[in-house]
């Protein structure tokens, strides 16, 4: 091979700036699929790298992540952002063996970049008429700027989570009294952007929260303390560090700037003053870690000696300033949509692992050009059902709420009601819930929002299965696939885990010994979502 290489004389070839490695054939060198790419502020384009070995490593740089950063990559290819107007290049490095080239693509970025916006107040929470739910009035969305034509945008949620009353345990809520101590959470992102606003809840709260200073950072690993610090990033209401969470309210933070890409963590560090032993606002099944020092540390880099629990306190929602077509997908259920089961023990699984359907999902749309503006919302919340309260307000009682109290909301999914089901000795059951599902399916369409409806999975195999049960569920299953229920369509989690040679039980290599939860049948249930729906 000669040891100089000019420009390739192939369609769209890149530019080699360094010798092949030994060994590899010229017709089968790498070579990126084009040489330049425009792009506009805000959108993507996805850059792919050819004849890539299975041996090679391949790392992929921008000269100025100001114009256009690098969202995600992979040895054959990178997702590119236009971050500002203007020229850069993006670089591949490819190394094989001790030998490595780089090839080279220059990225011109057009459009006015998206402006600095001021959050409207936050107003104060209002009755829905839905009993036993308070939902707090949604803030204005900030019109974006009249110079921006091309690319509108608009506060979308990005990551959620149903919240609950909650009483300290040993198992669920903070280990210690919240009070003088820093409590570091981690949440994942499911849409990037550059600026990110937080919906705080206390809604269950007998007393107010005091929050004395409350910080953002990038999580350095995904079950562990560790932050960046160079991205530690501070979070004001209306302009202060300090402030209160009034007991039975909702607040919203100030915007932050603070650029994050698609599902990346981040730790949000809080550093508590007087706060309530009981009664906590929360969620018990954040399947992630949760980090309790004493004294102020939102800043440290790690926690040693940290109590550490797997719930979340007082978050409700995380909003990111997004792109005019982005939107959002409340996903509405138990504990099969709380991921149970991703951290079960027995089976050598722990928290971290980002193993629900819809950690799954969130990596499909990701991975799909269309859809990669729209976001995640998980409302689930384990052991609930929709007609009985435990383990916190009834699924029928909480659902306004967890749908509307978000921002850029365009499509629900509805899993629920095997709690209400099991153990059934007659079936009078069906003649209660499917009320209730129709008022759900009214409320979305009430408040233009497409309602997909996903049948009730099997659960032959588990200790709460009886024959009426099963009647139950085949019948609400029917009713639901029907023109009758005005769903706008049907994801069927249900076939795709179902045992194909006996359908009222979920598939063994799924579920284990549980029956109920489809423990290692979450991946197959993110996989039956037909991604045109979201498009």
């Amino acid at each position: 091979m000669k040891k100089n290489i000019g420009v390739l004389t192939l369609s769209l070839a890149m530019v080699l700036s360094l010798t092949a490695p030994s060994g590899v054939e010229a017709a089968k060198s790498p070579k990126l699929g084009s040489s330049q790419v425009n792009v506009r502020v805000g959108k993507t384009v996805t850059l792919k790298l050819k004849n890539v070995s299975k041996k090679a490593k391949v790392k992929w740089s921008s000269k100025s992540k100001k114009v256009a950063k690098i969202i995600k990559s992979t040895r054959k290819s990178a997702k590119i952002r236009g971050v500002k107007a203007g020229k850069t290049t993006i670089k591949a490095t490819y190394k094989l063996g001790k030998k490595s080239r780089t090839l080279s693509c220059k990225i011109t970025v057009k459009g006015k970049s998206i402006p600095k916006v001021t959050a409207s107040p936050v107003p104060s929470p209002t009755a829905t008429g839905v009993p036993g739910t308070a939902v707090p009035s949604k803030a204005p969305d900030v019109s974006p700027s009249p110079d921006l034509p091309d690319q509108a945008c608009k506060w979308v949620t990005t990551w959620g989570t149903a919240e609950e009353r909650c009483d300290t345990t040993d198992s669920a809520m903070p280990k210690m009294a919240l009070t003088d101590t820093t409590v570091r959470q981690i949440i994942r992102v499911t849409t990037g952007g550059n600026k990110l606003r937080f919906r705080l809840s206390n809604q269950y709260g007998n007393s107010d929260v005091e929050i004395q200073s409350l910080h953002l950072a990038k999580q350095i690993k995904a079950d562990a303390s560790t932050i960046d610090v160079s991205t530690d990033t501070p979070v004001t209401v209306n302009g202060e560090e300090e402030f209160i969470i009034p007991k039975g309210k909702v607040i919203l933070t100030d915007e932050v700037e603070f650029p994050v890409e698609a599902l990346e963590n981040i730790a949000v560090s809080t550093y508590f003053g007087e706060a309530p032993g009981d009664n906590i606002t929360g969620h018990r099944g954040a399947r992630a870690t949760t980090y309790q020092v004493s004294g102020n540390q939102v800043s440290e880099e790690r926690f040693s000696s940290a109590k550490t629990t797997t719930s979340w306190f007082f978050l409700a929602d995380a909003s990111i300033w997004s792109p005019e077509d982005s939107r959002a997908v409340v996903c509405f259920g138990d504990s099969i949509t709380d991921g149970y089961g991703t951290d079960a023990t027995y089976l050598g699984k722990k928290p971290d692992s980002y193993t629900r359907w819809i950690d799954y999902f969130a990596k499909r749309l990701q991975e799909n050009e269309g859809t990669e503006h729209v976001s995640l919302i998980n409302e689930g919340i384990g052991a609930n059902s929709i007609l009985g309260s435990y383990p916190t307000d009834a699924g029928k009682d909480r659902f306004a709420r967890d749908l509307l109290e978000h921002d850029g909301v365009k499509y629900c999914i509805i899993l629920f009601g095997v709690n209400d089901i099991t153990k059934l000795q007659e079936t009078s059951k069906y003649n209660l819930l499917i009320p209730e599902y129709k008022k759900m399916i009214q409320l979305c369409h009430a408040n233009g929002i497409k309602v997909y409806g996903a049948p009730i999975l099997p659960f032959g195999t588990s200790d709460s299965y009886t024959e009426s049960s099963e009647q139950v569920r085949t019948m609400i299953n029917e009713w639901m696939r029907s023109e009758e229920s005005g769903v706008d369509g049907i994801i069927d989690f249900e076939s795709a885990v179902a045992d194909p040679k006996n359908p009222k039980n979920i598939l063994e290599k799924y579920t284990h010994e549980d029956g109920l939860h489809p423990y290692d049948g979450y991946s197959a249930m993110a996989d039956a979502i037909d991604l045109s729906m979201f498009e």
